[in-house]
């Protein structure tokens, strides 16, 4: 049991507004505030571009070595012109799961799923793939 239970409303605010919010406004120190200083975060590709396709997972320990996998990859983000959208958010205080999407600039949606664990109200393991 964690010394912090987190809520739903807490969690939302993790990923979409601090998280998310932080990779689609090209501030990659805003996203990492969301996540624990030992997160172990597992990306598999949702959108596709710049040569990075649904084969691609990156799978990453540490809040710094997040951080800087995000200032080069926000860059592509940001050409590409793709945000993302939390929808639906569960948590039970200690794990979560949430269903989001990538929006392109088109209006194209990509839909994908994570799963979470929560530690002292910060996330810390991250899980994410498409959902098709």
């Amino acid at each position: 049991m964690t010394s912090e239970s987190t809520t739903r409303e807490q969690l939302y605010h993790l990923l979409q507004l601090t998280y998310f919010n932080g990779i689609d406004g090209a501030n990659p120190d805003q996203a990492v505030e969301a996540l624990h200083e030992s997160i172990s975060w597992r990306h598999t590709q949702v959108w596709e571009h710049d040569g990075h396709d649904r084969s691609t997972t990156d799978t990453l320990v540490g809040r710094e070595t997040v951080r800087s996998f995000l200032a080069e990859r926000i860059e592509q983000m940001q050409v590409v012109g793709i945000r993302h959208k939390v929808g639906a958010v569960l948590t039970d205080g200690e794990y979560g799961a949430f269903r989001a999407e990538v929006i392109g600039p088109t209006g194209k949606t990509v839909p994908f799923l994570g799963w979470v664990e929560l530690k002292d109200g910060k996330i810390s393991s991250y899980i994410v793939m498409p959902e098709l």
